[in-house]
């Protein structure tokens, strides 16, 4: 999804990977996909990708998940070459009693900045 510059601090990011916990515990991988695409769909559909991932971690994962920590941490990267300007860490406790990381990243240069979900894993 592409954001604005002014879009890119911890307030607003932390509200987008709010937003992308709630569909992903929803399951509302159609929307999730929409809004956020999937770095990992490696030439799948992209909700298709994300759904078969979340399944995925749902019959990784040990349930019972600690939720003691911070739901969402965003992450700033130094000035690097590859346009990467922060990741934003979320996690997802679903029905199931497991934690599930959703990760976005946030890419840009000049002053095009987009927001995309990198990975889905299971937390232990």
């Amino acid at each position: 999804m592409q954001v604005t510059e002014d879009q890119t601090d911890a307030q607003s990011l932390s509200a987008l990977g709010a937003e992308a916990v709630v569909l992903l515990v929803s399951r509302d991988f159609d929307t999730l996909a929409d809004r956020f695409g999937y770095a990992l769909a490696h030439g799948r559909e992209v909700a298709e990708a994300i759904e078969f991932d979340f399944a995925a971690c749902l019959s990784e994962s040990e349930g019972s998940a600690d939720r003691t920590g911070r739901p969402v941490t965003v992450k700033y990267f130094q000035t690097n070459d590859a346009g990467l300007l922060a990741a934003v860490e979320c996690i997802a406790y679903v029905a199931e009693g497991a934690a599930i990381l959703l990760e976005l990243v946030v890419t840009g240069t000049g002053a095009e900045r987009h927001v995309t979900l990198e990975g889905i894993s299971p937390v232990f």
